[in-house]
């Protein structure tokens, strides 16, 4: 694809749907996130698009003449430097405690958690997801009394998180009050993506033929159904998807043409994004809030789409005036520039966990146009990006901590993989130590300074690690020893020990081990209570470990009872 041509279609995709990350581009157009960074960084130079973090955000929006505040620091200034207030939405245990710890570690900032609790937020912007299942329920349940003489058999296509799990109890619960005699052939987690709701429906449906309603606790989800129904030819007469969210256009699109979505649960993204925005400046001026302010919702037809809703220039835009009128707002919500006597954040962060979600297309579009309004600058966060980056920056300062361990005159030996490659960056500046490696680009690395004695193995070459294995390898070892060892692995356990993903690896890794007087692993806290495939050695084999903060104390005391001294690199 010549270079022109894929910059016009990167600004036609983040155009239809305001945001796209980095990663998403790649996939879409088949070259690396570097190439696409490049991009990015071009065209935001030439004023088509906006970068932001992990992606770039469409201008489109704005309107000839104007223009967002230009963020006045650079995106490599920590994200809890650059905002004042963050707007965030749950995606799991792990990944939200090392948010908060990265936002509250160096600055207290006020956090307004969307759609579900993340456990240390001011307020939850949210909608009564139970209430909400429960009327959407007894709407699927009149729908069965009135065309299958109330037979109702249902495929629920759920979710992990809490919220999602109680729209689905919800709807269920709704069901059964109508008619108790309905049943639930089966719950899926559909993974909240495309592709799993898509194969899922197909499989259920060759099962379980009696289906006749789908629940989908998203449009992504729901898409996904109703592609596969129609691909199998279901008759749209014998079976309904009901969708939760009604997020953007792609679900308003097929509850207007009424084949198999006969209904959705409204949220209304264009209410939440601006509450969130208004929760952000209550609580950055510390204005009391409560636990959660609960947003309105609606069931919509065919029918009444059209009164809350209207098709302008191939978009649905909400009908504000009705909306008003009909739904009680939990903050008040300002559909014009008006002058107001709070403190306005200088800059407002909105963590996206889902980027292709048209709920998130669609709260970015409102959140950013509401933000202008109140001449506050609005930066967009790629959740996945940004813990990307955050790991990645662990990472380095592990192999800082462990090049520190370094004299002049040490032995050492090196494993493979990117924690080792970054160890190697780290000493690049020794003099006068030998390094054993079988990993290819710690060789690459190292051979620019003369003054490091560099020992490769030998053996086979295994493309997909860029590391020699093998019994010459391992041959090689036998006949060699090394003050210290700087392992790696895949998987660190309590139970299974250290584990690795292929067995090739894994005997090398032992013959590392016995060539060593010493053996410090480098690893950090996303390694821990992963079980891989195979299993290296028991943890008592381990003499230090160079890890980060982000490992519970609870796990590093246990590692400390066996004998293994903990270091952590950013401490």
């Amino acid at each position: 694809m010549a270079n022109q041509e894929r910059l016009n279609q990167i600004i036609q995709l983040i155009d239809e749907s305001g945001f796209s990350s980095v990663g998403e581009l790649s996939k879409l157009l088949h070259v690396s996130e570097m190439t696409i960074r490049r991009d990015l960084e071009q065209l935001d130079a030439q004023g088509r698009l906006q970068r932001t973090y992990g992606g770039a955000a469409s201008l489109r929006a704005r309107g000839a003449g104007s223009a967002d505040p230009v963020l006045s620091e650079p995106r490599t200034v920590p994200l809890m430097e650059r905002v004042d207030v963050m707007i965030a939405t749950a995606l799991n245990p792990k990944y939200d405690g090392l948010l908060l710890d990265r936002i509250g570690s160096k600055k207290v900032i006020p956090i307004v958690a969307e759609s579900l609790s993340i456990g240390d937020e001011t307020t939850v912007v949210a909608v009564d997801n139970y209430q909400a299942g429960v009327e959407l329920g007894h709407w699927a349940a009149q729908y069965a009394l009135e065309h299958w003489d109330g037979q109702a058999h249902i495929l629920d296509l759920t979710y992990y998180l809490a919220n999602t799990q109680t729209r689905s109890r919800g709807f269920i619960h709704g069901i059964m009050q109508v008619l108790p005699w309905a049943e639930v052939a089966l719950s899926l987690d559909a993974q909240s993506r495309y592709d799993t709701a898509y194969r899922l429906t197909r499989d259920a449906l060759t099962v379980h033929q009696q289906i006749n309603i789908i629940f989908a606790i998203n449009d992504i989800i729901a898409w996904g159904a109703i592609n596969a129904c129609k691909d199998m030819g279901i008759d749209p007469d014998r079976l309904i998807v009901l969708t939760f969210g009604l997020e953007g256009n792609t679900l308003k699109d097929a509850l207007q043409q009424g084949l198999f979505c006969k209904a959705g649960l409204a949220m209304f993204p264009e209410i939440v994004g601006s509450v969130c925005i208004e929760a952000a400046v209550a609580a950055y001026n510390h204005r009391p809030l409560p636990a959660q302010l609960t947003t309105p919702h609606a069931i919509l037809t065919a029918e009444t789409l059209p009164e809350i809703y209207q098709y302008a220039e191939q978009d649905w835009e909400l009908r504000w005036d009705v909306a008003t009128r009909q739904y009680p707002m939990p903050l008040p919500v300002e559909l014009e520039q008006a002058k107001r006597n709070d403190k306005i954040p200088r800059r407002i962060g909105f963590i996206v966990p889902f980027g292709e979600h048209e709920w998130y297309q669609s709260l970015v579009k409102t959140m950013r146009a509401y933000s202008k309004r109140l001449g506050c600058e609005f930066e967009i966060i790629d959740v996945h990006q940004s813990l990307k980056d955050e790991v990645d920056l662990t990472r380095h300062e592990i192999a800082r901590a462990a090049a520190s361990m370094v004299a002049e005159g040490s032995v050492i030996l090196i494993d493979g993989g990117p924690l080792a490659a970054y160890l190697a960056e780290a000493l690049l500046e020794k003099q006068g130590i030998t390094v054993i490696t079988n990993a290819i680009p710690v060789f690459e690395i190292l051979r620019a300074n003369p003054a490091i004695m560099i020992i490769l193995t030998g053996g086979a070459y295994r493309f997909s690690s860029q590391a020699l294995v093998g019994p010459t390898a391992e041959g090689a070892l036998r006949e060699l020893r090394a003050d210290k060892l700087f392992l790696t692995v895949t998987g660190v356990s309590l139970d299974f020990g250290l584990s690795h993903t292929n067995i090739s690896e894994v005997t090398i890794k032992q013959a590392m081990i016995r060539s060593a007087r010493e053996v410090i692993l480098l690893a950090d806290h996303t390694f821990f209570g992963q079980n891989s495939v195979i299993q290296v050695a028991s943890p008592t084999v381990v003499h230090k470990l160079i890890t980060d903060d982000a490992l519970p104390a609870s796990v590093r005391l246990e590692l400390t009872k066996l004998g293994i001294e903990i270091i952590l690199a950013n401490a």
